[in-house]
């Protein structure tokens, strides 16, 4: 309900006034991050080549960590583990009853479709949508 001073001509221009100052803010931050990246750039790679020396270290000496009057250098392992052939390792899963290898989490795109088809959510799920503001750029 506006103002009957308040044109919609009046809020057209208010709202394209907001979405070019919102580009220009998107397009400032985007180059100061990228300006803070590329000054710190060299900070990081000294980092990197100090890590590797002390690695090389201890890998030569067998060490895991040393204690110094400034602090101390330890390792760790990390640790990653990624599907190559999901075929051969659900059929793992399956035929060995080892559902512990497997993390539960649902497939956003699958549920959606699943609603869509069904008028309902999947037994079990929840489901919250909101509703957000995006901008594009004009092409």
């Amino acid at each position: 309900h506006t103002h009957p001073s308040t044109t919609n001509k009046d809020i057209e221009m208010k709202l394209s006034e907001a979405v070019s100052i919102y580009i220009k803010m998107r397009d400032k931050k985007a180059q100061m991050k990228a300006e803070f990246d590329a000054s710190i750039a060299p900070l990081n790679e000294k980092m990197e080549k100090l890590e590797a020396k002390l690695l090389d270290v201890f890998n030569k000496t067998g060490m895991d960590s040393v204690k110094t009057e400034f602090g101390t250098a330890y390792t760790t392992t990390r640790v990653t583990a990624s599907v190559a052939d999901r075929e051969i390792f659900m059929t793992h899963v399956k035929e060995n009853d080892d559902w512990a290898l497997l993390e539960v989490r649902a497939s956003k795109t699958a549920v959606e479709q699943y609603r869509d088809t069904n008028n309902d959510l999947p037994p079990g799920i929840s489901m919250r949508e909101e509703r957000v503001v995006n901008v594009r750029r004009s092409s």
